[in-house]
């Protein structure tokens, strides 16, 4: 990615808190970005060889719409070192300082640079927040093969997961829309032209805003004092509870992250959601309590575990209000997301102990399913709840999150993991030119290390009708590589043979 000059803009607005703190987390290197990578499969005709110059240019000019239309994709970040930092609008945008095309005909390297282009994004920071949106774009193109795989990644900051799956379905409905319609290019990508740059147009009325100003957050007294206490209690007089992750202890360097995946076919995810609708509960819910069944065993001397669940606040924020009639949350790239915590005490912990052989009998399948059930029962409650006793609600009173992610450094890691799952991925497209469309495939989610929150960050993603990725990340040197494969070899076992 080339550098160029770069076009700052005058300020937006300040930042909500989730914003805030997830610029905390990047300005102080606890964070890096986070990945969605899909697998595109163009048109048969843009496959051959002597079209990479057209494939080329309908995919820039796919990308570029998806750019205008996307405020948050525009944006530049001001003020990370200070109390209130803000977005910027920007003039311009240059692609090629966010896009990268790798074209190689080596078919035997083809996973190797996968995996080492995920593996370099992950640990890669964002640069010159000022005058660049925090985002890139790798394209992975091997000659003559009939698919793609597209890497966005991006700074928490401009927006959340649910974000990246918008992205990539935006950006799967203008690569048959530009297809189709045999539009005028927005930029001209050509290897020796200078017209890569966009003049963007001016955020300032359609910029989403922060979710604490689009509707109220009410807090009850008793809900406040618990989190207030749960965050400010010094740990020397008031020692953390039997569930923290004493068996990780919060470090800020080496910063790497490690990660592994794995696969389940489409026939065996079909098998799954059903088993999970008979037992009252979802994958997200399977996957918690696999989590918990696998690191009971192996982590001997942990007494208990807590564990988080982010969902997606587009279902409970309101659309076309009064203050912002063009706002429709579901289509908004932003963080539009909150979490839900769950603890697991020593008592259940023992119990998976005393009955857990080398494969899942009965007696832990029992367990598995009651767990899974709770916590499905938890993140319903808190859907339920709506904004209410919401974690945002206590987020927004807090004056400097610089400060409160260097203090929580000095504290003990509480969450051992987070399970996180974005759903499925729609893969085709209502667009078609004749019979032919773009389509996408397999879709995978990724998070870098964050290092004051969970040590193991599990991510799950399907593509309707195809097969789900499972992922797992983890900092190196903070959780052993051993734990982390096992822990994956365990979900992968268990997930097929439930699933069979």
């Amino acid at each position: 990615m080339a550098a160029t000059r770069s076009y700052a803009g005058k300020e937006l607005r300040g930042m909500g808190c989730h914003e805030a703190y997830q610029l905390a987390m990047h300005t102080l290197d606890q964070y890096r970005g986070t990945i969605i990578a899909c697998r595109y499969f163009p048109l048969p005709a843009l496959v051959r060889p002597e079209s990479l110059a057209v494939l080329k240019a309908r995919f820039y000019d796919a990308l570029s719409r998806v750019v205008l239309a996307q405020p948050h994709l525009q944006t530049g970040i001001t003020g990370e070192d200070t109390k209130n930092p803000t977005f910027v609008g920007l003039e311009r945008l240059d692609l090629r300082n966010h896009v990268q095309w790798i074209t190689l005909d080596d078919a035997s390297r083809f996973q190797q640079l996968y995996v080492e282009s995920m593996q370099a994004q992950l640990d890669s920071r964002f640069e010159n927040l000022a005058s660049q949106p925090g985002w890139r774009v790798v394209v992975l193109h091997e000659i003559g093969v009939e698919s793609i795989e597209i890497l966005y990644v991006w700074n928490h900051t401009h927006h959340d997961g649910s974000s990246g799956k918008i992205f990539h379905e935006t950006l799967l409905r203008h690569l048959n829309e530009v297809t189709s319609q045999d539009e005028d290019p927005i930029v001209e990508s050509f290897e020796n032209s200078d017209k890569w740059i966009l003049n963007l147009p001016d955020p300032s009325d359609k910029l989403p805003p922060n979710p604490e100003i689009l509707t109220s957050w009410p807090v009850s007294l008793g809900f406040a004092l618990s989190e207030l206490w749960k965050g400010l209690k010094p740990e020397w007089i008031f020692p953390p509870g039997e569930t923290h992750a004493r068996w990780a202890p919060i470090r800020a360097s080496p910063y790497k992250t490690q990660f592994r995946n794995f696969t389940i076919d489409k026939h065996t995810v079909v098998n799954l959601i059903s088993a999970c609708r008979l037992r009252h509960t979802t994958l997200t819910g399977l996957i918690q309590a696999l989590c918990l069944v696998s690191l009971s065993t192996a982590l001997h001397d942990a007494t208990g575990f807590a564990s988080r669940t982010p969902y997606d606040l587009r279902n409970i924020l309101p659309a076309n209000t009064a203050r912002y009639p063009w706002l429709n949350p579901k289509e908004s790239m932003c963080n539009y997301v909150s979490v839900v915590e769950h603890e697991f005490d020593s008592k259940l912990v023992n119990t998976i102990r005393s009955r857990m052989l080398r494969n899942l009998t009965a007696d832990v399948m029992n367990v598995i399913w009651s767990v899974s059930a709770r916590v499905r029962r938890e993140i319903q409650a808190r859907l339920d709840a709506r904004t209410r006793n919401d974690l945002i609600g206590i987020m927004r009173l807090c004056p400097d999150w610089n400060s409160q992610q260097r203090s929580e450094m000095r504290r003990m890691r509480y969450l051992s993991w987070l399970v996180t799952n974005l759903g499925v991925l729609d893969g085709e497209s209502s667009t078609t030119v004749g019979n032919e469309s773009w389509s996408l495939q397999r879709a995978e989610l990724l998070l870098s290390a964050e290092t004051p929150s969970a040590a193991l960050s599990v991510s799950i993603m399907t593509v309707k009708g195809r097969e789900m990725c499972v992922t797992c990340s983890w900092q190196d040197c903070v959780v052993e590589e051993e734990l982390g494969e096992r822990l994956m070899g365990d979900l992968e076992r268990w997930l097929k043979a439930i699933g069979s």
